[in-house]
This record gives structure tokens, sequence and C-alpha cells, in this order.
């Protein structure tokens, strides 16, 4: 299985964020995800929500503390190349958290930032207990 992320949104941005994805490349209908191919990137699209089941509880209250109600979009994505290009078409100018499943939920606005800074930032790579833009910062 390839590597997958969780983009959290309030309710608006949340639709802005599903008609931005239906948007920004090739989409095409599938038995577990949809396809998005972007140039030579191709991601697998959950939109049903349904990956919120997966979330422990502690995590879902923190989560709607940030945003009260909230959608959720699963992404599986083929390379760190791939989805830095995607997310900085998609999430450019919205509100959201981004569940890396590698331990950290991150601010929207954090990961460009985080990506403007060190273009070859990889979050598989990262410390979680050194959370770098969820006000955990040391």
């Amino acid at each position: 299985m390839r590597p997958t992320i969780v983009l959290l949104s309030d309710v608006d941005t949340h639709r802005k964020l599903v008609d931005r994805l239906r948007h920004v490349g090739s989409c095409s209908e599938g038995e577990f995800f949809d396809r998005l191919e972007r140039g030579a990137c191709s991601f697998g699209v959950d939109l049903s929500g349904d990956v919120i089941a997966e979330f422990e509880e502690e995590e879902i209250t923190e989560i709607s503390r940030e945003l009260e109600e909230f959608g959720a979009i699963l992404i599986e994505y083929p390379d760190m190349s791939c989805v830095r290009q995607l997310l900085s078409r998609v999430i450019q100018g919205l509100d959201g958290l981004l569940d890396t499943n590698h331990g950290e939920l991150l601010r929207y606005d954090h990961v460009l930032e985080r990506f403007r800074l060190d273009p070859f930032w990889d979050w598989r790579n990262h410390d979680p207990d050194k959370a770098w833009g969820t006000g955990n910062e040391t």
C-alpha cells in the first residue's frame, strides 16, 4: 500500500477542497479510491469521510476543538514530490489540518511554510515529538 494523508477541514472549507481536487487533474471513479491523475503523479482519493472511523477518540476531540464540525479526505500518494505539488495547489489559502499518518496534525499554512523553507522536507522521516506547526514547537 502506498502512503496516505488525511486532509481535515471545517465543512465550508471541505467543500472548497473537494472542488479543488476535482479540478486540479483528471479524475475517475475507482473501486476503493477514486483516481486523480496530475502530470506524472497518480493519487487515490477517498471523499467519503469513512477514514474518521480509524481515528481514536482523543484525536477526534483534538480535531473538533480546532475545526468544530469537519470533513475528511483520505489521499494515497506515490511519493513526497507528488504530494508536495498537489498540496501546494489545493490547500493554498485554506484553513485545516493535515494528518501525516506519522504522528502529526499540522495546520495547512504551516505545511506550506515548511515546504517553502525546506523543499525536501519529508514528514515520514520526522520526529513527531518535535512537531513543527502544531503549536507544540520547542
